[in-house]
């Protein structure tokens, strides 16, 4: 019963998946249904399995799926595969009961060549430096006591020279200097140049070290602080790097010892990212294999930009869009956001109500987290689904949308209607302030800072902020949501708190 369960399962994964047709009776191809490479099932281990059994067969896996493929020589050997494996054979390492299924035939995996052309503007020098040079740049840092302008952020530790990147803002500051770049990795400069990687001296470093199962987000280094060419270097271990646009994926291989360079469209347009893995699929002549990673060190090379970025894609250029921002006055940016966010929200309000019943954890933790008593105002309320978390506190709200006001209401919440650039609430009249998914609605700089603004001047002085907010990430291509989850932040009114607004703008 459990076999059958597990391979109708199957069925319908597959032919969601692949639209694979599984059969009853046997056929020359037989499916493992519940191991592939993504469960860190390889050829080799295929191999030791189905070997001794049967001889003269294909093996087929399909990269980042949970299933693979054996096409035999006859049906006889399927049927003899089938009988001896099915429900009856357990991996030793997962402790997992493999269930296998007949197919009719195998989709053509392998016709999709995006994993071999590289993005235009990208290059890989292997074997860049020698192990003897490898060795001295590894030993620039001690990681076991970083020193000044390091992090040691969530998935690696970080170490900067010539300028700081500042994470808050994805930028440099072109006037504060720091500690120049390492004298060790001096004759970079020259094999960079001899190489062609550009016709400057690079002037800022960032060196990461990862250890195996970190990585690092898909993002787009920012246009303006830094000049076209980036250069990446790898140390200790090899990786995949995980580069899109659009629809369009590549994995490319990063070697052990090997430049990357990202120049033109590659730099300025498409995403790169490392996947938190312990290993990577590689693709060889001998087919897909697991290659396990060790502790990596890359060294980052940019020269930092005096001047405004003039590429030509605009799409993902700040400047362009600063500029933009700044062209538009504040009466078309009222308009703009009437047109196409509040009249929106208004029309979509019962379907958006109906599909936004679930808060999302974090921002229910904080609440859960507040002492009793305190009051606090939802900025952007929506449809109060978090105006009816944790009843020891006191919560109100306001939206822009009247329709979504109206839905707060029927649910017995205090709710105002109100824009978030004026908020109806006295100055130092709230003990803290949320605002999830509003701020980017708005469509300047400038009335964006003005919204944070709004918010810091109803808080009350002297308390510990923590504004949850969420910014359209850019970069990604399909402006996906992504939750900035700043840490709390000790904010003193008697400061000038133009700085601190300035942490919020990520644009």
């Amino acid at each position: 019963m459990k076999s059958a369960r597990k391979q109708k399962r199957a069925y319908h994964r597959l032919i969601k998946d692949m639209n694979i047709i599984c059969c009853d009776k046997p056929m020359k191809i037989v499916l493992i249904c519940n191991a592939g490479l993504s469960t860190g099932f390889d050829k080799q281990m295929l191999e030791s399995i189905v070997n001794p059994i049967i001889t003269e067969c294909e093996f087929i896996m399909p990269q980042g799926r949970s299933y693979c493929f054996i096409r035999c020589r006859s049906e006889m050997d399927a049927v003899e595969l089938y009988n001896k494996l099915h429900g009856r054979f357990i991996l030793n390492r997962q402790r997992t009961i493999l269930y296998l299924t007949y197919i009719q035939s195998v989709p053509d995996v392998y016709n999709d060549t995006s994993n071999f052309t590289l993005p235009p503007g990208l290059k890989i020098i292997e074997d860049f430096i020698d192990e003897k040079e490898e060795k001295l740049l590894l030993n620039i840092v001690d990681w076991t006591n970083m020193g000044s302008f390091s992090s040691d952020l969530k998935q690696r530790k970080v170490k900067h020279f010539g300028y700081e990147f500042q994470y808050h803002s994805n930028k440099v500051d072109p006037n504060l200097p720091i500690m120049s770049i390492p004298e060790e990795c001096s004759f970079l400069q020259d094999l960079f140049k001899k190489h062609g990687c550009g016709t400057y001296d690079y002037d800022q470093l960032t060196i990461n070290h990862y250890l195996p199962g970190q990585g690092i987000p898909p993002h787009i280094d920012t246009h303006s602080p830094f000049e076209d060419t980036i250069l990446s270097l790898s140390l200790s271990s090899s990786c995949v790097m995980n580069f899109k646009k659009g629809d369009v994926k590549v994995n490319v291989v990063l070697p052990q010892r090997s430049l990357l360079v990202m120049t033109g469209e590659a730099r300025y347009a498409w995403t790169h990212g490392i996947s938190s893995k312990y290993s990577d699929l590689i693709e060889t002549t001998n087919g897909v294999v697991k290659q396990m990673r060790g502790v990596r060190t890359s060294f980052t090379f940019r020269k930092v930009r005096r001047d405004p970025c003039s590429c030509i894609f605009v799409e993902y250029c700040d400047t362009k869009k600063d500029s933009f921002s700044s062209f538009i006055d504040n009466k078309s940016a009222a308009e703009l956001e009437r047109s196409y966010v509040h009249k929106v929200y208004n029309e979509i309000s019962d379907h958006f109500s109906e599909t936004r019943s679930k808060g999302w954890p974090n921002v229910i933790k904080f609440l859960n987290s507040l002492n009793d008593g305190a009051l606090v105002v939802d900025v952007g309320c929506g449809n109060g689904k978090y105006l009816h978390t944790n009843e020891n506190i006191v919560k109100i709200g306001c939206d822009r949308s009247s329709k979504l006001a109206e839905i707060c209401r029927k649910r017995n919440f205090e709710v105002l209607l109100s824009d978030c650039l004026h908020l109806p609430y006295k100055d130092n009249s709230v003990d803290f302030a949320i605002s999830i998914a509003v701020i980017h609605h708005l469509s300047t700089q400038e009335r964006r800072k003005r919204a944070i603004s709004e918010m810091i001047r109803i808080l009350r002085p002297y308390e510990i902020v923590q504004n949850l907010l969420t910014v359209i990430c850019l970069y990604l291509g399909k402006n996906e949501l992504v939750t900035i989850s700043l840490d709390i932040i000790i904010f003193l009114k008697k400061k000038n708190y133009q700085n601190y607004v300035q942490r919020f703008l990520w644009y």
